[in-house]
């Protein structure tokens, strides 16, 4: 056990100097229905499917905000959705994504009208797994899709889920979902800036070990030089669940336990939460999740 903690303090610290990693939430997600104008969609909910014979043609929509991220080398790009629901003789939807090429927002677009894509910045993706009404994460790996993206030079309206012809559903929760675990999150880790054939210390690195954890975790972070700390935690809503630290530490590396408790004491539920390390004027934000 000595040795695994050992391990995964090594891997932890290696990732934080070489990557930096952020995770992000939508500012807009939603799904469009045509065949139904009657029916005002869940808002809880992001429906896909491509059935004929039901009459059932949705598409899922989302958008993240990725502006404060654009010239930065695009390392690995995860996308983390929750499926509730999906045809109970097969629980497989195949899908594209595909780049959307014109503005919108969840709270003017018409739920009825499908919008317009770019066909030429796509990827497939086949949500597979145990059918009916079971809950199944799937973490999308988007890297490639992200880099053509980007390479395109097209703006940033968000993408489009659309499920193949003759696809039945995959039903996921959205954004406004009451288990935040159960989110839509996007997890972007950028490579650190290269200088004369080595890695430019970042002035604050960090990561947690295990993750998921349950209930107790270990961050880890390394200052570049001395000064005061601050290290909170926010639950996905952003409101502050601990603060663990604030006060003046060394230059060099460190370690705080969160014990998975409130700043009452009380244990905090199952989810994904969120470490804020600020030091001086660099701050950084990491992504942790209890599995109890």
């Amino acid at each position: 056990m000595k040795s695994l903690t050992l391990l995964l303090s090594m891997l932890c610290l290696a990732s934080a100097i070489y990557a930096e990693t952020f995770t992000l939430s939508p500012t807009d997600d939603m799904y469009t229905d045509p065949d139904h104008p009657g029916d005002n969609p869940a808002i809880t909910e992001l429906w896909t499917a491509n059935f004929p014979n039901s009459g059932h043609f949705e598409r899922i929509m989302l958008m993240f905000e990725l502006e404060p991220y654009s010239g930065l080398e695009l390392e690995s790009a995860i996308l983390h959705l929750t499926r509730f629901y999906s045809c109970a003789t097969g629980g497989t939807t195949s899908t594209t994504f595909y780049a959307i090429d014109q503005p919108w927002n969840e709270d003017t677009w018409d739920h009825t009208e499908h919008i317009t894509y770019d066909e030429d910045v796509n990827m497939p993706f086949v949500f597979s797994g145990t059918g009916g009404n079971t809950i199944v994460a799937f973490d999308v790996d988007m890297t490639a899709f992200m880099q053509s993206w980007i390479e395109s030079g097209a703006a940033n309206n968000g993408f489009l889920i659309m499920a193949n012809n003759n696809q039945k559903f995959s039903k996921f929760y959205s954004k406004e979902h009451s288990n935040e675990g159960y989110r839509p999150t996007l997890t972007l880790t950028y490579a650190n800036d290269v200088n004369d054939g080595g890695v430019t210390p970042p002035e604050l690195s960090a990561c947690n070990y295990p993750n998921p954890f349950n209930p107790v975790t270990t961050i880890d972070y390394s200052l570049a030089e001395p000064g005061n700390v601050e290290i909170d935690v926010f639950n996905v809503r952003g409101q502050l669940v601990r603060n663990l630290f604030d006060g003046h530490r060394p230059q060099g590396r460190h370690q705080i336990v969160w014990d998975g408790r409130d700043v009452h004491g009380r244990p905090a539920a199952n989810g994904v939460y969120y470490y804020r390390i600020t030091a001086g004027a660099s701050s950084i934000t990491r992504r942790m999740v209890m599995l109890k």
